[in-house]
């Protein structure tokens, strides 16, 4: 599962830096001509650096995408310091507001729990570079999504993907949903035919495990 995720995230990221929505609803509406000029070009991702907080499956996986397929630098936060992240991916870590203030993409992978609950404000948003992006894979709840609005509207940072939000599904009339450099998803990471078929294919082996008198892989308590 942690593959098809960092897919997923990493597809939101893409289509965020290079605009893809806007330009593929260009080319859908019969607006070639637009695409032309300045105001549709987007922003490189090979040779960037991202910054990716917590470091688990996922993102690992990510920086394995970022690092091997696009050539970019890694910076990492993590609640401990993993000499071995660092020598495989030559990552450098370093602390939150540092690693804010230093990536072009900003990419979230923690869980939530109390002391991740809106990690993200506004005095985490001015931090980060006008030209960065602000990326969401793992929570909604880890972003005071109205800081992150007005970090939009003000143009603090150059735009967004998320996956993720506080309430799901998302209001048809949340102010995020109105931004056209904002990347959205319905909370689809793990959304493949394959992945799927391999988590159905894990919780019945579970049941027949627990059937059997013994313990199940991958319990929750």
């Amino acid at each position: 599962m942690n593959e098809t995720v960092a897919d997923a995230v990493f597809g939101v990221l893409l289509s965020a830096a290079r605009r893809i929505p806007e330009l593929d609803a260009c080319v859908k509406q019969g607006n070639w001509d637009a695409m032309i000029g300045e105001e549709l070009f987007g922003n490189d991702v090979h040779g960037k650096v991202i910054g990716i907080i917590g470091m688990g499956g996922v993102g690992k996986a990510i920086a394995t995408r970022a690092k091997f397929g696009f050539g970019m630098d890694i910076l990492y936060h993590n609640r401990s310091r993993d000499e071995e992240i660092e020598s495989i991916y030559d990552a450098q870590y370093c602390s939150f507001q540092d690693l804010l203030k230093r990536s072009d993409f900003v990419c979230n992978m923690v869980p939530l729990s109390e002391e991740t609950k809106n990690m993200y404000g506004a005095a985490e948003f001015k931090l980060m570079k006008k030209n960065a992006f602000f990326v969401n894979g793992s929570r909604g709840a880890v972003v005071d999504e109205d800081a992150l609005v007005e970090a939009l509207r003000n143009k603090e940072i150059a735009g967004a993907g998320l996956d993720v939000y506080k309430q799901e599904p998302v209001d048809i009339n949340h102010p995020l949903l109105k931004f056209p450099n904002v990347v959205t998803t319905p909370h689809i990471g793990s959304a493949t035919v394959e992945t799927r078929f391999k988590m159905g294919m894990l919780a019945a082996d579970s049941v027949l495990t627990v059937l059997r008198g013994e313990s199940p892989t991958n319990a929750l308590n």
